[in-house]
């Protein structure tokens, strides 16, 4: 589930790990790339890519944060107020 998300694409209010998953995915597919050569750009493996974008709730953070790095986006806090 993908909420406030703004026009523009540059704003997503994750929900849970599925939307995590989910915004990967399109991150991935909008730079052509495959998962396997997302794995191999961010030094993980095609499996983990796989297990990120279907929502894995104990995928690891380093390897997440690296995976996001690589496809330009970055994970942003806020209060719930904000």
């Amino acid at each position: 589930m993908i909420s406030n998300c703004s026009r523009s694409g540059s704003a997503i209010v994750l929900a849970d790990a599925a939307t995590l998953g989910v915004a990967v995915r399109q991150a991935r597919k909008t730079h052509g790339l495959t998962q396997a050569g997302l794995a191999g750009l961010a030094g993980t493996g095609p499996r983990f890519i796989s297990e990120l974008e279907r929502g894995k709730e104990s995928a690891e953070l380093g390897k997440v944060l690296g995976v996001l790095a690589v496809l330009g986006l970055r994970l942003m806090l806020a209060g719930a107020d904000a």
